[in-house]
This record gives structure tokens, C-alpha cells and sequence, in this order.
């Protein structure tokens, strides 16, 4: 089984948007215009750099 680490977190805004933190964006590397996926694993939603 993976190891399950909570690194940040994030609110959901009224307009149905997150905020990917800082320090994830520069752990994934992730700049403007990438794509992210969103998957399903049975009752979870994972988030995935496309």
C-alpha cells in the first residue's frame, strides 16, 4: 500500500475553484496552462499532473 501524506490543503470557493498551495506547486513543478487530472479511486478523488 502507498504511503498516504497530507501536504496542504485548500478550501472550495462559491465559484466551485481551489487554490493549489505554493509549496505543491513547486513540489510538482506545476506552472500555468498545465493540465491536472482528476481521478477516481473508489471513494476518493485523486489529483494528478496530466
Amino acid at each position: 500500500m502507498r504511503e498516504r501524506r497530507v501536504i496542504a490543503s485548500s478550501k472550495i470557493t462559491r465559484r466551485f475553484q481551489v487554490t493549489i498551495t505554493k509549496e505543491v506547486r513547486e513540489r510538482f513543478n506545476l506552472k500555468e496552462g498545465d493540465l491536472i487530472l482528476f481521478v477516481v479511486e473508489g471513494d476518493r478523488i485523486l489529483i494528478e499532473k496530466g
